[in-house]
């Protein structure tokens, strides 16, 4: 069985996967004292340029936190006791993680999404692949039913 670190597994995730067989993971981390979330992806290895002397060493995801300085504000403020770190799916390319980690961010409306009080977002996402956005309205009830039609086959 894999160390995991602070990772649990969502679902029926392999425990023992093997590291070398996956570029890496997407992941959220929940904030249990403010149900605040973050969403984010991970590789397990080095890549780019293979000349380099970091090239196929592992990276350190087993205690990673999340690339977010508000969410590792809040780590180092309630404790790491006080999140949970879940992995919810593996990925063998690039693109896929990448893609999935976006598409997550999109469906769960991470730049939209606030908390009862309305002023608190409920997620720690300030960005979407690599895109900085700061949205001045949601999707309009329109476009929301618009999405679920489609679904559906219109």
């Amino acid at each position: 069985m894999n160390n995991l670190g602070h990772w649990s597994i969502y679902g029926n995730l392999p425990k023992d996967f093997e590291v070398k067989d996956y570029f890496g993971f997407v992941y959220i981390i929940k904030n249990n004292h403010t149900e605040q979330y973050y969403i984010g992806k991970k590789q397990f290895q080095h890549h780019g340029s293979k000349k380099s002397r970091h090239y196929g060493r592992e990276m350190n995801w087993r205690n990673y936190t999340g690339s977010s300085a508000a969410l590792n504000a809040d780590i180092k403020k309630y404790g790491k006791d006080n999140f949970k770190f879940l992995m919810i799916d593996l990925y063998k390319t690039k693109g896929g993680m990448y893609y999935a980690e976006a598409y997550l961010q999109m469906i769960l409306g991470c730049m939209t999404e606030y908390l009862s009080d309305k002023q608190t977002p409920r997620f720690y996402n300030r960005q979407i692949a690599a895109i900085r956005f700061v949205p001045k309205e949601p999707p309009t009830a329109k476009t929301l039913k618009f999405i679920n039609s489609f679904k559906r086959g219109m």
